[in-house]
């Protein structure tokens, strides 16, 4: 899959900070930075009182967008453009905007050494200012919330090369149209209840005491390898080993087995999601009905799913009464 190139952002700051970002964050926060503040009243009636341009990439079809919106986006109007068609010489001041982007951040230290974090992400917010430029236009939000998407190990190549301004080629494992609903349908439902969710926060909710007798499914695309130093493929986990400490029921299928369940299935049923970007992995459970996150365990300097972190979910799931 073709995406749009990257984006350059240079911050000089006076500490570091490692980037970690979960699926969802809802919430008043910046990118580069571990702080987190509740919504914004005032921004979020903003947001809701306007419709929303929804920028995707070409990789589905229109139609498809549209019909996850009709499904479970509700709290405004919408509309739905490509990324290679959008420019953003309509948009006016409290326009909402919730963009699909690929993102690098240079960040200079204290010590003045320079760092680069990436990530891709749909960026929800609703436009402050416009500054008018000959080829195109800048514009600043005030941000809402964002939905996070992991690449693959091909883009993560790309996306470090120093002078790569092409298209980046690749695939991003969870920005898959099953796993889209479920983000939207999350981001949708704290919006309209104004309910913050932060990337950093640690949780088991109740529900999790389902996994004792439902199916943990886990979907395939999630089992590989990954060199976090040189950047490199290694060998693919080998699953009897990560779910020797897991002893209830799970399930390897494929995406697509997913997919059909996330859009037909009437019942409660959980999935495994994996999100790894930069230095951080955050696991989560999902109800695959409802797009709640039941589980969310993030861990720093964390390059791969490992058998201590289904180890910890079971504790978890047998802690629960």
């Amino acid at each position: 899959m073709n995406y749009k190139s990257k984006t350059l952002i240079i911050v000089i700051i006076l500490f570091t900070s490692a980037l970690g970002v979960s699926q969802v964050r809802v919430g008043n926060f910046s990118h580069i930075k571990n702080k987190f503040k509740k919504l914004n009243n005032k921004d979020l009636k903003r947001f809701t009182n306007t419709q929303t341009t929804f920028v995707f990439p070409n990789v589905f079809p229109k139609s498809s967008y549209e019909n996850i919106l009709n499904q479970v986006w509700d709290i405004t109007p919408y509309k739905v453009v490509y990324e290679d068609d959008f420019t953003g010489d309509d948009l006016e001041i409290d326009n909402a905007l919730a963009r699909f982007e690929i993102m690098e951040l240079e960040v200079t230290t204290q010590s003045g050494m320079m760092k680069s974090y990436s990530f891709t992400c749909i960026d929800f917010g609703v436009i402050d200012k416009i500054k008018k430029k000959k080829k195109n236009n800048v514009w600043s939000i005030s941000r809402v919330g964002a939905i996070y998407f992991t690449p693959d190990i091909k883009i993560r190549q790309q996306i470090a090369a120093p002078f790569n301004a092409g298209e980046v080629v690749g695939d991003f494992i969870n920005f898959r149209l099953g796993y889209l609903k479920n983000y939207l349908q999350l981001v949708n439902k704290n919006l309209k209840n104004e309910r913050p969710v932060d990337i950093y926060d640690d949780y088991v909710l109740p529900e999790l005491k389902d996994l004792k007798n439902h199916t943990l499914y886990i979907d395939s695309n999630l089992l590989y390898g990954y060199d976090g130093f040189f950047g490199l493929e290694k060998k693919s986990p080998e699953i009897e080993k990560l779910m020797q400490d897991y002893p209830f029921k799970y399930e390897v299928v494929k995406y697509g087995t997913l997919e059909e369940k996330i859009f037909n299935e009437k019942k409660d049923f959980y999935y495994l999601m994996y999100n790894q970007i930069n230095y951080n992995k955050i696991i989560n459970i999902v109800n695959g009905k409802t797009g709640n996150a039941i589980y969310q365990e993030h861990t720093k300097m964390s390059f791969n799913i490992k058998p201590k972190d289904f180890k910890k979910i079971s504790s978890k799931i047998s802690k629960l009464n």
